[in-house]
């Protein structure tokens, strides 16, 4: 066999089990379960409760994150989604807000961090091709 021969073969095996791999990681999330988001997403925001609100959040993105197949905490399910996500400093300061909130008797965030941790929720989620 030549040398050239040997190479492509060798370069389509390889793109060939990269694909797999993609494949298998990228789970994709049911309509059912997009729907189940998108629906819980409409309760977020409307202002009445920005505890629950932001911590609710922060929920739907692990389980949307869970549904990829990204498995851990959500903090290890960031660092390995880090890639997926078009601002994922947005996104650990909404998910660093929420632990705060978790952690810190009487915390009370401005009107403008309250904004932007929902604001970089929404976009982490649109990455993820959830359709709000």
């Amino acid at each position: 066999m030549s040398p050239i021969l040997l190479i492509v073969f060798a370069a389509i095996a390889l793109a060939v089990f990269f694909a797999v791999v993609i494949s298998r990681r990228q789970k994709k999330i049911s309509t059912s379960e997009e729907s189940f988001v998108r629906n819980q997403w409409r309760m977020i925001g409307l202002g009445k409760n920005p505890k629950n609100d932001i911590i609710e959040a922060d929920k739907l993105l692990d389980f949307v994150l869970g549904k990829y197949g990204f498995e851990g905490s959500l903090g290890e399910k960031l660092k390995k989604a880090k890639r997926l996500f078009s601002d994922i400093n947005g996104v650990w300061f909404a998910h660093k807000l929420r632990n705060k909130f978790a952690h810190e008797i009487n915390f009370n965030p401005s009107e403008f961090e309250f904004r932007k941790a929902l604001e970089s929720f929404r976009k982490a989620l649109i990455d993820l091709k959830i359709n709000l």
